[in-house]
């Protein structure tokens, strides 16, 4: 790469996916700023190693100033990832130490494993063009799983879909495409207008693109001033170039030399993972400032600046097993499904399984709900918070309404301030602990019961017994609610023993059993029913039987044709 300062944004674009670097300097003129500047970046993307050449050895008569020069750029790249990198003197005019250099080059390469695949491709596009005949062209180094010629894939950010029609590296056609190689892919169903450098080609579905990201950081030791908060900078990330806005998370700025935890808003959407790794650099005049590491790369607010648990959370993402970013991952009071904690921590299925099981099989973390692929997890704490929040509530409210069989579901669902799913599946898991009692529309307490008074028990049976005496010319609601209270009423209701099926019809339990039996018989004899049928058959008035026929059609036992009733399929 060309040393000067203009070049080093472009280089930028590139240098991520490289697996060595060849550090060049000149043997007469020694270390200089630009070097400095390029070494520091290969150190904060943790390059794997590389190369020093150290050229125009022809140009030094003086063997004490090329062993001066020598130690000085072995002292420069000592604690960076060139402090172990062989220093070749070479020279282009004589071709001194150029075969010693190709080797040494091919020896740094073979020691290094082949890239890995996750099955999740990621091409950061650095170039995008147009060829006659073939269309669409973007080319990037490719990481993280394979392409294939007649993949769909989708490009972001943006969202566009497309397909690969052809696969090249270094010139070669090829059908299958392996991480760490430099391709060009030939897209169908997008225009070079639609492209741009710093989109990433992926395959469909999963990787989302953020305006937040949540970082480690390390500031180099010869930036002039401690990185600030709320300070304007490039962010360089792949091969995308966006402006940001740091948030220095618990402290009040970050001092040359001094590593520390970053929130940056971006100023346009990146794709990224949690691993990737990003360059900062002043805007003007252009400067590296520091880079680090992806920590989060889809943080779900913006973070308080002192917040001790913020911190620790990216701590443990950031140097945490697999087993303590899960449950960093996972979150207090939050619950989650295993496809979603493996997409947050960047897990493959397989070993998120793995770790969630060994951690339910600790009793670590609760799966709530029935198996299956949308079960959530939580924390065990806030498995106990919840139990422990419900049975508060409930107990207060059997306290307060101690006629009442429980507290509705809606309203309990609504204190606990948990969505519809998580609630259900939540209520589920807490009903076969028998925490709680689901009884379908109301919650209660196991120990919890209706119990009435000797006088509300006489005035009950009394009400009973008329309903025994005449099934089918019942008393009315506003002559139930007289015999027994709206309260002891609404037990009897909540209970099961009497329903009402209209304004001011109401039936025992028994009777409308009865009546369900003798409707669905006479159908499937006649074929349908009529309201004046229906009276004849119990032998009452049309108030009742038609507002026992209309409760039949509400729970979906009967339809209604024109003036008959037939049987649902």
């Amino acid at each position: 790469v060309p040393g000067h300062r203009d070049f080093i944004e472009n280089m930028l674009a590139g240098v991520g996916g490289i697996d060595a670097a060849l550090l060049v300097i000149a043997a007469d003129e020694g270390v200089m700023p630009q070097t400095s500047e390029h070494l520091a970046i290969l150190d904060l993307l943790q390059v794997n190693g590389g190369v020093i050449a150290l050229t125009k050895v022809d140009l030094v008569e003086d063997e004490d100033w090329l062993e001066l020069v020598t130690l000085d750029v072995s002292e420069v790249v000592q604690g960076t990832v060139l402090e172990d990198a062989p220093i070749i003197p070479v020279s282009a005019r004589s071709r001194e130490g150029l075969a010693e250099l190709a080797v040494a080059i091919a020896q740094q390469l073979e020691q290094y494993p082949a890239r890995r695949d996750t099955g999740r491709p990621r091409l950061p596009i650095d170039r995008v063009f147009s060829l006659s005949g073939f269309g669409t062209v973007v080319t990037g180094t490719l990481i993280d799983g394979t392409l294939n010629v007649g993949d769909t894939m989708e490009v972001q950010p943006g969202g566009m879909t497309t397909r690969i029609r052809g696969l090249q590296t270094h010139k070669q056609t090829i059908t299958q495409a392996q991480p760490g190689s430099r391709v060009a892919v030939n897209l169908t169903g997008v225009s070079k207008g639609d492209l741009e450098r710093g989109q990433v080609l992926t395959t469909p579905d999963w990787l989302t693109p953020t305006f937040l990201i949540d970082v480690s950081y390390r500031h180099l030791s010869g930036s002039d001033q401690p990185l600030k908060h709320n300070q304007e900078v490039k962010v360089f990330a792949g091969s995308a170039e966006v402006l940001a806005r740091t948030r220095v998370l618990g402290a009040q700025n970050i001092a040359p030399g001094d590593e520390g935890w970053l929130q940056l808003r971006l100023s346009e959407p990146l794709a990224l993972v949690n691993g990737d790794r990003f360059i900062i650099r002043r805007p003007s005049p252009g400067t590296t400032l520091g880079g680090g590491t992806v920590v989060d790369p889809a943080p779900r607010r913006r973070h308080r600046r002192f917040r001790p648990e913020i911190v620790e959370r990216l701590i443990t993402l950031s140097a945490g097993t697999p087993r303590e970013i899960l449950l960093q991952t996972l979150g207090h009071g939050k619950a989650a499904t295993l496809g979603e904690l493996a997409e947050q921590c960047k897990f493959e299925i397989a070993p998120a399984r793995e770790i969630v099981e060994q951690l339910v099989a600790e009793n670590a973390i609760i799966p709530l709900g029935a198996t299956g692929k949308q079960q959530l997890f939580v924390y065990q704490s806030t498995w106990h918070d919840w139990v422990d929040r419900s049975k508060g509530l409930l107990k207060d409210y059997h306290s307060s309404n101690p006629l009442r069989l429980g507290m509705m579901k809606e309203e309990l669902k609504s204190r606990l301030k948990l969505n519809a799913n998580v609630f259900n599946q939540f209520l589920h898991h807490a009903g076969e602990e028998r925490a709680v009692i689901d009884e379908g529309v109301v919650v209660r307490l196991p120990e919890h019961k209706v119990e009435f008074n000797p006088n509300q028990r006489k005035a009950v049976d009394l009400l009973i017994k008329q309903f025994s005496r005449d099934p089918f010319n019942t008393p009315s609601y506003k002559e139930c609610v007289a015999a027994v209270g709206e309260q002891v009423y609404a037990v009897l209701l909540e209970r099961g023993d009497l329903v009402q099926t209209s304004e001011d019809v109401v039936f025992d339990t028994r009777t409308i059993k009865l009546a369900e039996e003798r409707v669905r018989s006479y159908i499937q004899q006649h074929g349908s029913i009529t309201v004046g049928q229906a009276r004849d058959l119990f032998g009452s008035s049309r108030k009742y039987i038609l507002s026992l026929l209309e409760y039949f059609d509400q729970s979906r036992i009967t339809q209604r044709k024109e003036d008959v009733r037939v049987l649902r399929r």
